[in-house]
């Protein structure tokens, strides 16, 4: 009886190892990738929320968007949307600090015109011209004004968020600009006493009027060769107020 058992286990074993080495995959690696099959589902599920939640709520405000109408447009159980995010407010705040995670990219862009190498007044200028002229392209996006929008219209009922908003991008713009500004006055090529003071000037020189108009008239922003006559301006006036040769 013993032995009669002991073989009945013995060749379970190898049958199961025999299936396993026919399709590949032992047991544990079967777990694993049905775990990550289930992982890869809930989060597009999530995406679809998170998606269909931000086009609500850029449509229609944060108030007036409901769970239900998330859970239709995103093709999924309202059951589904509480099991991914207990209520409305987990979800905004869930998209508002992707959002600010875009700010990487846009910074990223700015990052590599201000690292050109400079070394006349000339080369700084067409630097500062690019530098306007990329960070009000970057501005205009449509889906970045609709953001800067909604995260105004929330701001009092959620100002951490509009802080950490604030702070990722429009404060980090400036910090990269006032830390290119540094190096150019060491290299001599600029005067500025206060360099917050002069990136902040050159921000809004390179953004002001144009943002204004387009956060107030959605749809309408400026077309390529306004741009370029913005930037060109930009960095005029800038070299004016603080280049070497002003």
């Amino acid at each position: 009886m013993v032995l009669s058992r002991y073989c009945i286990v013995q060749y379970s074993s190898s049958a199961g190892g025999a299936r396993a080495g026919r399709s590949g995959m032992t047991t544990e690696s079967h777990d694993l990738e049905l775990s990550a099959l289930a992982q890869r589902r809930t989060a597009l599920k999530r995406q679809q929320i998170t998606e269909a939640a931000l086009s609500l709520f850029l449509r229609n405000g944060y108030g007036k968007t409901s769970m239900d109408q998330i859970a239709a447009d995103a093709g999924v159980s309202k059951q589904t949307v509480y099991k991914q995010f207990s209520d409305k407010e987990t979800l905004f705040q869930e998209i508002a600090r992707g959002v600010t995670a875009n700010s990487d990219h846009i910074l990223g862009e700015l990052a590599t015109v201000v690292d050109t190498p400079v070394g006349t007044t000339e080369d700084l200028r067409k630097v500062l011209q690019r530098l306007a002229r990329r960070y009000l392209d970057a501005v205009m996006e449509p889906h970045v004004l609709s953001l800067r929008r909604l995260i105004i219209a929330e701001a009092d009922q959620f100002p951490d968020l509009a802080h950490r908003y604030h702070q990722l991008g429009p404060e980090r713009g400036l910090d990269l600009i006032e830390s290119a500004q540094r190096r150019w006055a060491e290299q001599g090529l600029i005067v500025a006493p206060d360099l917050r003071m002069a990136a902040s000037q050159f921000a809004y020189l390179s953004l002001g009027s144009s943002q204004d108009h387009a956060m107030f008239h959605p749809g309408q922003t400026p077309k390529p060769a306004e741009r370029a006559r913005v930037a060109k301006a930009a960095a005029s006036t800038f070299l004016a107020a603080y280049g070497r040769d002003r």
